[in-house]
């Protein structure tokens, strides 16, 4: 799809480098540049494999890695080289880092005028926060993403996946290739300015809705598994989980046919809030068999029900394995990993 683009890589950790491998498996010529003096964190982790963390190699085993001292001279035209003849560029540094190092957009526009010049940030190259030091954590707080993530006793829930890094990734990727549109239909170049924080603010599109129409999102969201009982985890008699989510009464109303309670069948959203419904019956129906047998049974009865899968279970899921969602890769030295691959098809 990308075959024919190059792109010059200076990301480091997990946005950045996870936005080029994308890029890099849709076919893009993606050189990863790392100097000496401030290499990719990510290649120290857990899992080392020939010297780097599995992390490390999943990100950037399709990608051509240079080495260079781009502060020194030599270095810094070797680097200057490749950019000549890119189609984009992507940086991950705070604001002000590539200009002092003369590589920041005006100055590579010198040498390459009609560059996608694209830089990852946290905050954005703007505004209060625009230096500002941050993670995760702090871009899905800043967000109200965070405000959204709560137990039952109101205790914010760090999440055990980074959200904001992930999203940014894929909004760094959905911009750059509008930038590249832009490029081949006008031949100007851009400069792009991906904020990490402002790439969580689509995931807030139904709690935001309700906030603006009046309407309080903590009562009245009901995806977020904690308001009503047809959008729920519920727990198998085997210790494993099922997702519950018959957001339609169509859907609601087969679960209760198959399992033997129609009484249970509604019209109306409202009527299955937690404080309307009796849940805990629910549970203990739940409770009444195992994950599997659950999911024999509701196979094929479009209720809107899926197991919830352990990591350790993924590679094994028939869904999985049949959509060729795991890939393995060979590192440079033979090693064979495995990576997840690209999460789309274009046929």
């Amino acid at each position: 799809m990308l075959e024919g683009i190059k792109i010059i890589d200076f990301t480091r950790l997990l946005p950045g480098p996870l936005a080029t491998h994308l890029l890099a498996q849709m076919g893009a010529e993606v050189i990863k540049i790392e100097s000496p003096k401030r290499m990719d964190y990510v290649r120290m982790g857990v899992g080392m494999v020939e010297g780097s963390s599995t992390l490390f190699h999943q990100l950037n085993h399709n990608k051509t890695m240079e080495m260079v001292d781009y502060n020194s001279p030599d270095g810094k035209a070797e680097v200057m080289e490749l950019i000549r003849n890119a189609d984009a560029l992507i940086e991950q540094f705070r604001p002000g880092a590539m200009d002092a190092w003369g590589l920041g957009y005006e100055e590579i526009k010198k040498i390459n005028p009609n560059i996608v010049y694209v830089s990852v940030t946290g905050y954005g190259q703007e505004g209060e926060l625009a230096n500002e030091a941050g993670h995760d954590f702090n871009y899905l707080a800043y967000s109200g993403v965070m405000g959204l993530l709560k137990d039952e006793n109101g205790k914010p829930t760090v999440p055990d996946t980074q959200i904001a890094d992930i999203s940014g990734a894929y909004m760094t990727v959905m911009a750059l290739q509008s930038a590249l549109l832009k490029k081949e239909r006008t031949g100007e170049g851009s400069f792009v300015d991906v904020s990490l924080c402002n790439a969580m603010l689509p995931f807030l599109a139904l709690p935001f809705s309700f906030q603006e129409s009046g309407m309080d999102y903590r009562r009245f969201n009901i995806i977020n598994g904690k308001t009503t009982v047809n959008y729920s985890p519920y727990e198998c008699a085997d210790g494993k989980w099922l997702s519950v989510a018959a957001m339609e009464m169509k859907f609601w109303n087969n679960i209760c046919e198959i399992i033997n309670k129609p009484e249970w069948k509604k019209d109306n959203q409202l009527e299955l809030m937690n404080d309307n419904f009796p849940k805990n019956e629910l549970e203990l129906i739940f409770k009444s068999k195992g994950r599997e047998e659950w999911l024999e049974i509701f196979k094929g009865k479009d209720v809107c029900i899926a197991p919830i899968l352990e990591m350790e279970e993924l590679e094994n899921s028939d869904y999985h394995k049949g959509s060729g969602n795991f890939e393995e890769f060979t590192t440079k030295n033979g090693t064979s990993l495995k990576t997840i691959a690209l999460p789309f098809k274009i046929r």
